[in-house]
């Protein structure tokens, strides 16, 4: 059986910090994980003069965010995000060992980044406008491909999906649980998917939640709020909102009643609210949790 090896080398001796990450002599992609407040020295250090594929990271409620961008002036390049860009915690930045990608080549590499990244349903991508292919030969092309596929490869251990598609959810999360929150006189009716090994949930697209709130709480008006202001992800009928686009919900320990606020605007159990085809409440299905 092949095996690959990972080396990494912690630049100031933590796991939380600055890292070089390759796959050794055989492999010419090096990536630098960079927290926010060592992207200036180490790209000083390591990085500047050298042509760089890079990804801002960042959080948000609804889904994490992405940046995909390319320099061959990194210090210059990631000072001035800093300035106009408040929103990322992480750079992961990618550069040719050997020295063998130069400004077409990594004009291309952002292509392919943009393009895979904009595929994908996990992040929030924050390019403002669209990167168009460059004109390349098709022996660079190829060339370039072969290194993305490396970066692809780095990107997933460190644990950022940017770059991957959707998947079967049983075969990503296990076995799942559809329930329904209903208010037939408000005519809400929200369909929610339900992993309990993870104790994630997805709001389904078709679903219609409540465009007023009373009685819900903070937490469920800040993820609320996300939500509805997102118009990728929903519209607005009256007074109710219709998801255009299944999304992940996140909540505080897998809490059902978060959800059923979510849809309902209003304080309500979830454990009795969320009830699936076959009448069975999420308390029935699930009376420890």
């Amino acid at each position: 059986m092949a095996i690959l090896t990972v080396y990494t080398k912690l630049l100031n001796k933590t796991l939380d910090g600055a890292r070089i990450i390759d796959m050794g002599s055989t492999k010419t992609c090096q990536r630098f994980v960079l927290p926010y407040d060592d992207v200036t020295k180490v790209g000083k250090d390591y990085i500047q003069g050298k042509y760089a594929f890079y990804i801002l990271l960042g959080k948000s409620a609804l889904k994490p965010i992405a940046y995909i961008g390319q320099t061959n002036d990194f210090v210059n390049r990631v000072g001035d995000h800093k300035q106009k860009k408040d929103w990322w915690d992480t750079a992961l930045v990618f550069v040719s060992k050997a020295n063998e990608i130069f400004a077409s080549e990594v004009q291309y590499l952002e292509y392919l980044g943009w393009k895979k990244a904009s595929e994908s349903p996990y992040y929030q991508l924050a390019n403002a406008k669209p990167i168009k292919e460059p004109g390349l030969s098709d022996d660079k092309k190829n060339d370039m491909e072969l290194f993305f596929e490396e970066i692809v490869f780095l990107t997933r251990f460190y644990g950022c999906h940017v770059f991957d598609m959707k998947t079967n959810a049983l075969q990503e999360h296990g076995a799942y649980e559809i329930f329904t929150v209903e208010v037939k006189k408000r005519e809400i009716k929200a369909n929610i998917q339900y992993w309990p090994m993870s104790k994630r949930y997805s709001l389904l697209e078709g679903s219609l939640i409540s465009a007023i709130e009373s009685s819900c709480s903070k937490n469920a008006k800040t993820l609320r709020q996300k939500l509805i202001n997102d118009l990728e992800f929903c519209k607005r009928e009256g007074n109710l909102i219709r998801v255009i686009q299944s999304t992940n919900i996140p909540t505080e320990s897998g809490r059902p009643s978060l959800i059923a606020e979510i849809v309902t605007g209003t304080s309500m159990p979830g454990t009795t609210a969320l009830v699936n085809k076959d009448g069975k409440t999420f308390a029935d299905l699930y009376p420890d949790k």
